[in-house]
């Protein structure tokens, strides 16, 4: 019953740093002006946390949303 009790307090401890440090979070532009895509995001605190991605209109063949 103690490994179970330590498993989960590995596992609580786990999902309450991800959501108060936001992991995950961010926002995606579409700019058809410019014709760029950008994409930003929060990760795991340390040296790379920010996410930010770029591409080009011209590049992206498709683009697929899902709502759950």
């Amino acid at each position: 019953m103690s490994f179970y009790g330590i498993a989960g307090l590995f596992i609580s401890s786990y999902l309450w740093c991800t959501i108060t440090w936001n992991i995950g979070s961010g926002y995606d532009r579409f700019d058809r002006k410019e014709g760029i895509v950008r994409i930003f995001r929060w990760g795991f605190p340390g040296k790379n946390r920010r996410i930010f991605l770029r591409f080009l209109m011209k590049d992206i063949q498709s683009i697929r949303i899902e709502v759950k």
